[in-house]
């Protein structure tokens, strides 16, 4: 039995992995960065932040649900002092109870111009 690739046509083209996959009721989301802003020099925190919970956003509603669905992100940072952007964007985007989660400081991201990713899992009703 495999799984459902869900297409996103919102957001920046993959290369070789899926933006969403779902099996059953659980949708998951490949780590979202800030593509293609991030590519125009915009290394800010907060709008890097802003960025990618807007593409978890439309992942999610792609594959038929909304932020109350998503259960676990899983945020990656190339630097502590990003953080506040991420406690900033995150209540405007998800409304309690919050998902689990967890937070890494990481050396970089695949490209040096992004500074953050986050991947969610969701559970469908």
């Amino acid at each position: 039995m495999g799984f459902e690739v869900v297409e996103v046509p919102d957001l920046p083209a993959p290369g070789q992995f899926s933006h969403v996959v779902k099996k059953g009721k659980m949708v998951f989301i490949s780590g979202q960065t800030a593509e293609p802003e991030a590519e125009t020099g915009n290394l800010e925190p907060m709008d890097q932040a802003e960025r990618v919970f807007d593409y978890l956003r439309r992942a999610v509603k792609a594959a038929g649900g909304d932020m109350s669905d998503i259960v676990k992100i899983n945020i990656f940072l190339t630097d502590l002092s990003q953080f506040p952007a991420i406690l900033e964007w995150r209540p405007k985007f998800f409304k309690e109870p919050y998902p689990a989660a967890t937070c890494l400081v990481v050396n970089s991201m695949v490209r040096r111009e992004l500074i953050m990713e986050i991947e969610a899992i969701a559970i469908l009703d």
